[in-house]
């Protein structure tokens, strides 16, 4: 009993002293439009990864964070407020950690993407991400400087890919507590 009060003891102080970051490598975008302003979104995000915190391995608490806050808990819902039917998933593909969202939404400013009228393109700024860089899209934009990615008034799928972490080289893949826990989870 000694031993598991020890462990647990241990355990929250690595968690409160050494902070670690949840991070994903790229995202890739698609939203489908099925009405005039409703649409259906997929976010799939790609090569989740811990960050080391002064060279310490952290990868253990931030694969908890992952599934208590992010697959089990409630942050996706906090950060989407105004969708409906979000799904979220894991999974394992190309040897790295990946996540995908599904989620429904009534208003394309939920998805950054905005059209003034009926006869106006649909557009979105390229830099309407916060730390995330805009890498493709299947849109047009006119020039670097108005970076604005316009699509065609009857445009009807969008897609668009970021980079989150171009330098994952100080990274710990979660590719291994990912296949830990579903072996686990998989038994119960």
């Amino acid at each position: 009993m000694k031993k598991f009060i020890f462990n647990a003891f241990f355990f929250v102080l690595v968690v409160v002293f050494f902070n670690g970051c949840l991070t994903v490598e790229r995202k890739e975008y698609n939203v489908t439009l099925t009405g005039a302003n409703s649409g259906k979104a997929v976010i799939k995000y790609i090569n989740i990864i811990s960050t080391k915190d002064e060279e310490r391995d952290v990868s253990m608490k931030d694969f908890a964070e992952l599934i208590t806050d992010y697959v089990e808990g409630n942050k996706l819902e906090n950060e989407f407020p105004n969708v409906k039917n979000m799904k979220k998933r894991l999974f394992e593909e190309n040897g790295v950690l990946c996540g995908e969202l599904t989620f429904d939404f009534d208003s394309l400013s939920v998805i950054k993407i905005f059209k003034y009228d009926k006869d106006s393109p649909f557009m979105m700024v390229k830099d309407g991400f916060s730390n995330e860089t805009l890498d493709d899209y299947n849109g047009e934009m006119v020039n670097e400087s108005f970076p604005v990615i316009f699509w065609n008034k009857n445009t009807k799928n969008f897609k668009w890919t970021t980079t989150v972490s171009s330098d994952v080289s100080n990274a710990v893949s979660l590719l291994s507590a990912y296949q830990n826990w579903e072996r686990t989870n998989k038994k119960k």
